[in-house]
């Protein structure tokens, strides 16, 4: 599971860098607020397998962001 442990400035570099689309913004804010995945797929009016598989989406973004030296953590 993705834990959000970035530095303020990290996590800008990150969303400054990286296209994340509006509901992923939306579940790093969730995720730095420690809301569940039971209430991001409430919030958001989707099935929590949709919330993990957005997750993933972001955490697969941000390695491979990291990988290809777009971002220095």
């Amino acid at each position: 599971m993705l834990r959000i442990t970035f530095t303020k400035r990290e996590l800008d570099a990150l969303m400054e860098n990286i296209h994340f689309t509006p509901m992923q913004k939306r579940i790093i804010q969730y995720k730095l607020d420690e809301e569940s995945r039971v209430k991001m797929a409430e919030i958001e009016n989707v099935s929590i397998s949709t919330i993990d598989r957005e997750i993933k989406k972001i955490s697969i973004k941000i390695k491979t962001a990291y990988e290809n030296n777009m971002i220095v953590l």
